[in-house]
């Protein structure tokens, strides 16, 4: 299929919302098409290059997206909410009309049969996320209540990977991976390696925060 592409720095993943500000001209065209017809955009993080101005090299593997909200503010902007919704390979650059255009497979995400290796990754990965995300809020001292996790392979790791601060980088290669479990494994080792900075910082956090605290008067 053809769609447009919009190259940006930030990754996107199937069901998470992205907000985003149209100010180029180009992609104010596309916006104003896709209101008007419908259809999906590709999002693809830059591997080389500038979101503004044109000429960006985007990394092969992205995830489509759809409008929710729309607005159009002073000077001709913008104002979306999109939300991602299937992964996807492009396979070649077209022509632009005037913004980026491409030519895309859709990938499927097969999950695995049965009980195995996934099934006792997934525990693994249910286990240490609340922590991890406990002390990350800690941080900014914010609190959360507990989330449902998905239990399904691909699911799982496309509903967690925005929450985690990672590089974009490494966010990217967890969008490309297409083994269900693979993808469960780099989630589960890059959540750990998460959960130990985050438990030092943490520590830090709140010795700087209570220095001081019960000191004689």
């Amino acid at each position: 299929m053809e769609i447009p592409i919009f190259p940006l720095r930030t990754v996107l993943f199937p069901g998470m919302p992205l907000p985003l500000q149209i100010f180029e001209e180009r992609y104010k065209v596309m916006t104003r098409e896709l209101i008007d017809v419908g259809g999906v955009f590709g999002v693809v993080l830059i591997r080389e290059g500038h979101e503004v101005g044109g000429g960006a090299i985007p990394y092969e593997v992205g995830t489509t997206a759809v409008i929710e909200e729309a607005q159009e503010v002073q000077g001709g902007r913008f104002v979306l909410t999109a939300r991602g919704q299937q992964r996807f390979r492009l396979r070649r650059m077209l022509p632009p009309q005037p913004y980026p255009f491409g030519e895309v497979e859709l990938l499927a995400d097969a999950e695995p049969e049965g009980d195995g290796p996934a099934a006792a990754i997934v525990e693994r990965v249910h286990a240490a996320f609340p922590g991890y995300f406990h002390l990350a809020l800690s941080l900014t001292d914010q609190w959360a209540r507990g989330m449902r996790l998905p239990r399904r392979p691909h699911e799982l790791v496309n509903f967690l990977a925005p929450w985690l601060q990672a590089e974009e980088t490494e966010k990217q290669r967890l969008l490309e991976i297409e083994s269900p479990v693979l993808r469960l494994e780099m989630l589960s080792d890059l959540l750990q390696r998460l959960l130990q900075k985050t438990e030092i910082e943490a520590i830090e956090h709140r010795r700087r925060k209570y220095e001081g605290f019960g000191a004689g008067n």
